[in-house]
């Protein structure tokens, strides 16, 4: 019987026996993994390397700058790898135009010094999209939230500007601007974007997990006691203690009898303006010589006319249509206050809401709630900018204001002003005695004129100018300096003499005035005019009323 000799195993013989078994299962997930995030990316980086020379010349034109016209279209192409792959019916390169063109407006840049650059954001990111892209103007209207007659308007005057109202040199400074970026090659870094993104959203989904539980812990285990509700300081007190007469919630006060609180509807349409309604009195938001308590309602109800195209939603009851693109609908504000008592000799203070100019949002006093409010047509959302006011708050007058850009509304409660962010609403009390340059100067404008209006910026004033130099023109007064600086001729009334009245600033360098002929008593129309060029528009559709209230006068 011969033994079987025995040998040691050699490099030639396979080692996978040798090996820890736990290390097996480990590689397979990763490879899978790895094959998987290729398969969801195929054809990424051929969009990425096809479409990015042109939108880094569009982020270029917009921007002036070749650093910040990168980082615009990183984000682009991140947001567009986010939905990758696209599905069948989705075009990426209109995908990704259209995200750069609203991260632009949300973080809008400038660098350079050219005319381009000059122009306000979204004027300049109009011209550069359908003038640049060929973008339609109903593209950009829907994209934007805005009419088409708007978007028609700022490029036309972006191109009297730019060109002199020559459209074909322009489109060649365009294309020839563009195709001066240096553009590098995006795809290596789009891709790191991806990958740090994804990793990012798996972080805060285990965080918000986390955290959701712990809440859910707390409120079953602790008790719930005395809450602060708002950033108005005021607080909800807890249903187990207090007595009936003590649990109002302060937050959402209960509606005052014979009022409901308004409540929006949401619709597409815009605001062009609102006008107080009849008071018991007669009077359009006068009220009555009947002395009440100060700070009583004495009168209630605005109407605001909305324009824009389509239906507008099924919210509002009824619209009117000239043009598929041109249709108004009127609705009422029972609750809003237009006359509020001003002390116990019968005075009374008139107020008025407050319109943005984009016609999206009105912030006014709630007579059922006793505080003012704001609501966004577009989005339904609903904001508390006060308090319940007090009748200290009202004794030396009371008012709501909005921002240029509509984020920001002002509450005046007597020496108090509480400005709220529309957008997050935090409400923040502002530093007393913090005025303007027309409220400086009011004293002065008083010698001189009757009525002003104070422009967006509060430096300057529009008035009609009665006697000296100038006399029977529009005066644009800068209220720092006191002094006029533009005196502009007023649009002729047709025949016969006329009157002329400031009804207020359309934006920031356009006036609104209305012409009344003497003869008949009729209003000979509504008229914009341009505080720097004296160039004048006539504006239809608005009512005759003395205390009308403009929102986006150029909706269709």
């Amino acid at each position: 019987m011969t033994d079987t000799p025995t040998h040691p195993i050699t490099d030639n013989q396979p080692k996978l026996a040798l090996q820890p078994l736990r290390s097996l299962p480990l590689t397979v997930p990763y490879a899978s993994r790895s094959k998987s995030l290729m398969r969801r990316y195929i054809g990424y980086r051929e969009f990425v390397q096809r479409d990015q020379r042109s939108l880094v010349g569009t982020a270029l034109l917009l921007t002036g700058s070749h650093e910040q016209a990168i980082r615009l279209t990183l984000w682009s192409l991140r947001t567009v790898g986010l939905s990758w792959p696209p599905t069948l019916w989705e075009n990426s390169t209109t995908h990704a135009h259209i995200t750069l063109y609203r991260r632009f407006l949300h973080k809008p840049t400038a660098a350079g010094a050219t005319a381009l650059v000059r122009l306000p954001p979204r004027q300049r990111l109009l011209v550069v999209a359908c003038l640049h892209d060929g973008r339609t103007h109903a593209e950009m209207a829907t994209v934007l939230g805005i009419p088409v007659e708007t978007v028609k308007s700022e490029i036309t005057e972006a191109v009297a500007v730019l060109t002199k109202g020559n459209v074909a040199r322009l489109k060649t400074r365009l294309a020839t601007a563009a195709d001066e970026a240096s553009v590098p090659d995006l795809t290596a870094q789009s891709m790191r974007a991806l990958r740090r993104r994804r990793n990012r959203g798996a972080f805060l989904t285990a965080a918000t997990v986390l955290l959701s539980v712990c809440l859910v812990t707390a409120f079953v285990l602790f008790p719930q006691g005395e809450v602060w509700n708002s950033a108005l300081g005021e607080r909800n007190q807890p249903g187990s203690t207090g007595t009936p007469e003590a649990m109002g919630v302060v937050s959402s006060p209960a509606p005052r009898p014979g009022l409901q609180p308004w409540r929006a509807p949401r619709t597409s349409f815009a605001i062009r303006y609102a006008v107080p309604g009849k008071c018991p009195g007669g009077d359009s938001a006068g009220g009555g010589a009947v002395a009440s308590p100060a700070g009583k309602v004495t009168c209630a109800g605005w109407t605001l006319k909305l324009a824009g195209g389509g239906t507008g939603g099924s919210a509002l009851d009824s619209v009117k249509c000239a043009a598929p693109d041109r249709c108004e609908s009127t609705v009422s504000v029972p609750d809003a206050v237009g006359v509020l008592a001003h002390g116990d000799g019968g005075s009374s203070l008139r107020l008025s809401p407050a319109v943005s100019p984009d016609g999206h949002r009105i912030g006014y006093l709630s007579a059922a709630e006793g505080r003012y409010v704001a609501h966004d047509l577009h989005s339904g959302v609903k904001r508390y900018l006060s308090p319940v006011l007090a009748p200290s708050d009202t004794e030396t007058g009371t008012r709501v204001s909005v921002s240029p850009n509509g984020r920001h509304f002002t509450v005046e409660l007597g020496a108090r002003r509480l400005r709220t962010d529309f957008a997050t609403g935090t409400v923040t009390s502002l530093p007393a005695g913090r005025a303007t340059a027309v409220e400086e100067a009011a004293g002065w404008l008083r010698k001189s004129y009757r009525v002003w209006r104070d422009s967006p910026s509060g430096r300057h004033a529009a008035a009609i100018g009665a006697e000296g130099p100038g006399a029977g023109s529009l005066h644009i007064v800068d209220a720092r300096a006191r002094r006029v600086f533009k005196r502009l001729q007023l649009p002729s009334s047709g025949g016969g003499p006329a009157k002329a009245e400031v009804v207020g600033w359309l934006n920031s360098h356009e006036v609104v005035v209305k012409m009344t002929g003497t003869a008949a008593g009729r209003p000979a129309g509504f008229f914009r005019m341009d505080a720097v060029t004296g160039r004048k528009h006539r504006v239809t559709g608005l009512a005759d009323d003395s205390m009308i209230v403009l929102g986006a006068v150029t909706a269709p």
